[in-house]
């Protein structure tokens, strides 16, 4: 369960870096895979929110995954 949460912490950094940094890396892996990710306009619109809340629960999984 906890391998769980360390690889669940580490998608969502990844993600939540890609929204805040680099949405259009986003949009060619969507387009690569030919289907929609998170590629919704909604998301697109709030991705540094997004991005942000992605990282910060990603801080706490790491948190959660090494206090154990």
């Amino acid at each position: 369960m906890m391998i769980f949460i360390l690889i669940v912490a580490i998608i969502a950094a990844i993600f939540g870096l890609l929204l805040i940094i680099s949405p259009n890396t986003i949009l060619e892996i969507e387009r690569e895979a030919n289907r929609v990710i998170i590629t919704d306009p909604l998301f697109i619109k709030y991705r540094y929110p997004l991005g942000v809340i992605l990282i910060i629960g990603a801080v706490y999984m790491f948190y959660v995954y090494f206090s154990f």
